[in-house]
């Protein structure tokens, strides 16, 4: 308690003291008293400031979740907050969404999303080009991810069920697939990791390209179908292209496009390998057997020479987060037949 400085005059006798002693120390204790009153006023509204400014940040924060892309058609695709139920319809963004490190997130796939293993746990909305819409609305998603295999007439259902739609497709380049996973890392609320999946990419590319060669630089094939039903290939205008030039070789069908291929051209241009997948139902050493031994491709010099590379298309087709891993993959198995 604070006391008060009693001044006593010549005049004051000792029981004026004392009076005004405890009329100076009442006044106290009640000055005391009011500005106890006055902290608790004071201390309750410090505390309610707080309390106030936790609502605003909360209401911030919600807010900031409030998220929107331009996709790839030019649409703005706009969700109240970050999706926690998505669907993807394409495997390189079911890759990716895993990849950003929530695949827990995913509620629906297609029966061509099989990597990484857990999406045997997810269930399929069906194929690739006419999955099932009913499916789709049944699994309530927040928002399903399409890519460039995705029809026009599947994103227009959805969107009339209304469903929120990212049609994600970015031109056939390493570039390219860096803006895929950006945007999916975008739209979902995933930016910081979406940044260092790139940086990884870059990495290993640089590292690649630094031990490449400068002196060779072989010509290859691709052999994306063969036998009665045509030539096909990884043309020019294909992301497998990109993945090609950037291990270090040179695609022969690189002036081609569509995919489409002649077999005059293949033997005229007579690759110094050939890279072949495994045909889809079949392993390499039946899809090679099959290659070598077919009439049209036994005189080609790969061929004569056992310079024929197997590696797993899905790693070489679909631009994600395994695409670096394709480069790094095929340029060190075009360093290990060349030896």
């Amino acid at each position: 308690m604070n006391l008060s400085i009693i001044r006593i005059g010549p005049t004051e006798n000792r029981s004026g003291m004392q009076y005004h002693a405890q009329y100076s120390l009442r006044s106290a204790g009640m000055a005391n008293t009011r500005t106890r009153t006055l902290l608790a006023i004071l201390l309750v509204f410090a505390i309610m400031l707080p309390l106030g400014a936790v609502g605003q940040a909360e209401h911030a924060s919600v807010v900031q979740n409030e998220v929107s892309i331009v996709d790839s058609r030019g649409v703005v695709v706009s969700l109240p907050r970050y999706p926690d139920r998505i669907i993807s319809l394409s495997p390189n963004i079911t890759e990716t969404l895993f990849a950003l490190g929530i695949g827990e997130r995913l509620v629906g796939r297609t029966d061509y999303c099989d990597y990484p293993s857990e999406t045997q746990y997810i269930e399929s909305m069906g194929d690739l080009f006419t999955p099932s819409i009913e499916k789709i609305v049944s699994a309530a998603p927040d928002l399903v991810i399409i890519s460039n295999l995705g029809q026009s007439q599947t994103i227009d259902a959805i969107e009339t069920a209304g469903i929120p739609v990212a049609f994600i497709d970015e031109p056939g380049t390493m570039e390219g697939t860096f803006r895929i996973i950006e945007q999916v890392g975008a739209i979902t609320g995933t930016e910081s990791q979406a940044k260092k999946i790139v940086l990884s990419l870059q990495e290993t590319l640089e590292a690649v390209e630094s031990k490449l060669s400068p002196e060779v630089h072989p010509t290859v094939y691709y052999v994306a179908g063969f036998g009665e039903w045509g030539d096909f290939t990884a043309t020019g205008d294909t992301f497998i292209h990109d993945i090609i030039v950037s291990a270090g070789a040179v695609n022969i069908a690189e002036n081609a496009v569509n995919w489409s291929y002649q077999l005059e051209l293949i033997l005229a241009n007579d690759p110094d390998i050939i890279i072949l997948p495994p045909m889809w139902g079949s392993t390499f050493e039946q899809t090679r057997t099959e290659f070598v031994n077919h009439p049209s491709y036994s005189s080609l010099t790969a061929v004569k020479q056992d310079r024929i590379i197997t590696i797993d298309s899905n790693l070489m087709e679909r631009q994600g987060p395994r695409s670096a891993q394709a480069v790094q993959q095929l340029a060190q198995k075009i360093v290990d037949i060349l030896r």
